[in-house]
Order: C-alpha cells, then sequence, then structure tokens
C-alpha cells in the first residue's frame, strides 16, 4: 500500500478550493462592483480581500470535514480538512479584526453570514445540501455583501448607495442561480421541448429576471440609481431569454454552462461599473 506523505495529504485541491466555479463568479463580481464604483483604492482593501477571501475559502473544507464526520467521506480526509479550516478560519479573524480597528460596520457583515454558513452545514450534515436552490439564493446575497464592503471602504464609510449596491447584486446573482439549474435542468434533455414546455420549464427564470428589470426601473425612477443601471438587467433579461426558449442547451457539458455563465458576469460587473460611473 502506498502511504502519503504528510504534505501530499494536506495539499489537496478539492478541499483546499471550492469545486463549484460558479462560486468564485458570485463572489468576485460583486467584490469588483464595489471597487469599481468606488473609484477608489485604499490599504484596507487588501485587508478586505484576505478577509473575504478566508471566509469564501472555508466553507470548502468546512463541508468536506463535515462530511467526514457524517460518514460521507473517507478518515484520510480528516486532517486535510481541519488544516485548511483552521489556516481560512485564522487568515479570515486575522484580517477582520484589521479591518475592525477603524470600520465597526464589518462586524456586521460579518455576522450576518454566520447565520446561512451555520444553515448550509447542518443540511449537509443530513445530506439534505444538493438541489437547495433556496439556501443557495441566501447564500448569494451573503456573498453580495462583499460590494456594499468594498464601496465604503472607498467612501470611508456606510451609506446608502453602498446598501443598495448590495441589493442589485444579490438580485442579479438570485436572477443567475434560476437561469443556471434551469441550464442544468436542459442538458438532461434528449431532444428539444415545444414552445409551451420551453415556456414552462423557464418561467421561474423569467419571473426572477423580469421582476430585476422592473425593480432597478423603479429604483431608478426615484433617483435612488443612476438611469443607465438598468441596462446589464435588461442584458440579463435577453440572455435568458435567448438560453430559455430559443436555444436552450440540450445536452449541454457542465463547463460550458459554467463558462458561459462566467463570461455573462463578466459582461455585467463590466456594464454595472460603466453605468453606474
Amino acid at each position: 500500500m502506498t502511504t502519503l506523505s504528510p504534505s501530499t495529504s494536506l495539499f489537496r485541491k478539492h478541499i483546499a478550493l471550492p469545486q463549484q466555479h460558479g462560486s468564485w463568479a458570485l463572489w468576485l463580481g460583486p467584490y469588483v462592483i464595489g471597487i469599481g464604483v468606488g473609484g477608489a483604492f485604499k490599504i484596507e482593501l487588501i485587508w478586505l480581500t484576505l478577509a473575504s477571501l478566508g471566509g469564501f475559502l472555508l466553507l470548502q473544507p468546512l463541508t468536506t470535514l463535515i462530511k467526514v464526520f457524517a460518514g460521507r467521506k473517507p478518515q484520510t480526509d480528516l486532517a486535510p480538512s481541519i488544516f485548511w479550516s483552521i489556516l481560512y478560519s485564522l487568515l479570515a479573524l486575522i484580517t477582520l479584526t484589521q479591518l475592525l480597528i477603524t470600520n465597526y460596520y464589518f462586524l456586521y457583515l460579518a455576522l450576518a453570514a454566520l447565520p446561512v454558513l451555520v444553515w448550509q452545514l447542518i443540511l449537509i450534515a443530513r445530506r439534505e445540501e444538493r438541489g437547495q436552490m433556496g439556501i443557495e439564493l441566501v447564500g448569494s446575497g451573503v456573498l453580495a455583501l462583499a460590494a456594499p464592503a468594498a464601496y465604503w471602504i472607498a467612501k470611508d464609510g456606510m451609506n446608502l448607495t453602498g446598501w443598495l449596491l448590495w441589493i442589485l447584486c444579490w438580485i442579479q446573482s438570485a436572477g443567475a442561480i434560476v437561469y443556471i439549474y434551469l441550464r442544468l435542468e436542459h442538458r438532461r434533455l434528449t431532444e428539444m421541448p415545444n414552445g409551451q414546455d420551453r415556456f414552462n420549464m423557464a418561467k421561474r427564470a423569467l419571473l426572477y429576471n423580469t421582476f430585476n428589470v422592473v425593480a432597478v426601473i423603479a429604483l431608478a425612477t426615484f433617483s435612488f440609481i443612476p438611469p443607465l443601471v438598468v441596462i446589464p438587467f435588461i442584458v440579463m433579461l435577453l440572455e435568458v431569454i435567448y438560453g430559455a426558449l430559443i436555444k436552450p442547451g440540450i445536452g449541454a457539458k457542465p463547463v460550458l454552462i459554467g463558462v458561459r455563465q462566467v463570461v455573462i458576469t463578466v459582461i455585467f460587473v463590466a456594464l454595472m461599473i460603466l453605468t453606474y460611473r
């Protein structure tokens, strides 16, 4: 039997890094928007980057650790799960402490993430995490907190614009998640459904993204946000209409679905920054 060295056993990609590539976009998208709209680089952004990165990465080894205790993963995953959980926890705590010295409100943002983390770990322990769209929608709201956090650093304090950026990033992420679930449903099909069936499958994704456009128009009408901010949300709705009704990805590979969503997210982030500024 081949025995792994301690270094080899600890550095395992599937434990150290998130395996869902879309989750990177859900975190990085709002973060880049916050920085781009804020339009100023400050040293605190380095601490924020490390703190939010530590919190983001922590979920993967914690998930593996829970699965080991639940008997869903082998005992050989125990040591690396503990190692990476401690490492990411220390990274998040040390850098968050540095932020709190001058920005007390980051404590509220950090505390907002805890109930979602506990909820997700409970589902994992119960083997109920798969297909839980609800927790993914809530979790995207936690990741979207990166937008106001980055923006407030640029503007030296909390303000309404930061909260609005959080709402905008959250509803966009929610619409994207529902759309991804639809695309994954399409890939399991073997033939193109008729028009009515395509519409029935797409109703939820269309509803979410149509609501987003209407909500953004309402916010712009009352001058809470710049009017042009509706453009990236219209682009998202058009993508859903195209991918849901015109050309569903029948039999598409998951990696292609993920790459397409990353490209769409990049376009959305760029348009958000341009239209806001």
